[in-house]
């Protein structure tokens, strides 16, 4: 590599990392300094080992930045956030990249599975052939209904106040226009954005008890059985979002059964197989104002222990079109098991992740874990068992 291509693919290197830190899921913005602390050669690619600081009076960190025989940066631009230590700086790299590796291959064998197709099949197959697949694999998900959220706020007695909720939904969220909102017999019906929203009281309780068994699960509330067994009626909330977006429709749901839930005769909401108190469903769904996802009031995580340690699983990552995620005899705490499966259910709903079978799930280089796929333990059909 000539001076010259050596200048100007160091300077590439280093824009490309300002470029990735200043993602919103990354550092957020540019660094108040960054420099070229090094470079090596590895696997038929140039590497870059950078040093850069969030503030000017901040610690150094590490990033790597790989580019082309042409000096121009390649897919493999990462940081960890961890210290930059001019001993240690190029192993740490290196481990950065075999984990970028790693999870790109991971997500090829994962879209593979999803669209149906195994690894000797994709390698024969035409760009023509793997579309239609892929376009197979979007109707599936089309006809699964991932876009249609449905729950059920309790109430104390068969009132609703609706012009409450439609002030409400306004001052919380800014969901309801000035016009186009249906009132009828009580019940509403409007457009918020690409969602149709619904909302309709039932003069009665939720039909077969299903609501106080399903509240027996919820652990973190005491009281979940006997606040539920207090209703006498309940509000039907449903959401369709016409794209079939999941997260769309469930980011809509969410929003109105928040503002359902000031009304003063709401005891909680049957959701996601359980009934949340309404002041978790609410500062769940408070996150949402800063742009975070309110997984706590999405996503119910099961916990069993008995002598050979604790089990866990998620419900509620179907909505989502994925299989459930299981833990099974952890040898952690019941809180480090909800923590991770709040984790990573996260990571999966926002990034729309699929897993396959036999993958490593990387959340940094040195945080890995084997996911495997198979009949679920304490579900329903087949999950995926992560190895915690």
């Amino acid at each position: 590599m000539s001076k010259s291509l050596e200048q100007k693919s160091a300077q590439a290197a280093i824009e490309d990392m300002v470029h990735w830190l200043s993602d919103e899921h990354e550092l957020g913005k540019a660094p108040a300094k960054i420099e070229v602390a090094g470079e090596f050669d590895y696997d038929d690619c140039h590497y870059y080992i950078l040093k850069y600081k969030e503030k000017v009076l901040g610690k150094w960190m590490v990033g790597v930045c790989g580019v082309d025989e042409d000096g121009t940066p390649c897919g493999y631009t990462f940081s960890e956030f961890e210290k930059y230590e001019a001993a240690t700086a190029q192993e740490k790299c290196v481990a950065m990249i075999e984990y970028l590796k790693s999870y790109w291959k991971n997500r090829a064998r994962a879209e593979m599975e999803r669209r149906g197709v195994t690894e000797e099949e994709f390698a024969q197959m035409s760009d023509e052939e793997w579309a239609k697949k892929g376009d197979e694999a979007n109707a599936r998900e089309q006809e699964s209904g991932v876009g249609k959220r449905q729950g059920f706020v309790l109430l104390s007695d068969a009132s609703f106040d609706l012009e409450r909720l439609v002030e409400d939904l306004k001052a919380d969220w800014k969901l309801l226009p000035e016009d186009g909102v249906e009132r009828k017999d009580g019940n509403l019906v409007f457009d918020a954005g690409n969602n149709l929203v619904a909302v309709a009281l039932m003069e009665m309780p939720v039909p077969d008890g299903e609501a106080e068994y399903f509240a027996a699960a919820n652990y973190l509330w005491k009281e979940a059985v006997e606040t539920t067994k207090r209703h006498k009626a309940h509000l039907v909330v449903f959401t369709v979002n016409r794209d079939n977006d999941a997260v769309a429709a469930g980011l809509c749901f969410s929003k109105v059964v928040s503002s359902c839930l000031n009304q003063k005769n709401a005891l909680g909401v049957y959701t996601s197989g359980t009934v949340f108190q309404p002041e978790f469903y609410q500062k769940a769904c408070a996150g949402m104002r800063e742009g975070e996802l309110p997984v706590g009031a999405w996503i119910y995580v099961g916990l069993i222990g008995d002598e050979n340690g604790c089990c866990a699983y998620t419900y509620g990552l179907s909505q989502f079109g994925k299989l459930e995620v299981e833990i099974i005899d952890t040898k952690r705490t019941p809180e480090e098991a909800l923590s991770f499966l709040y984790m990573v259910s996260d990571y999966i709903i926002k990034n729309n992740m699929s897993f396959h079978d036999g993958e490593t799930l990387s959340f940094t280089s040195e945080m890995q874990f084997t996911i495997t796929k198979s009949a679920a333990v304490h579900l329903d059909g087949e999950t995926f068992k992560i190895a915690y």
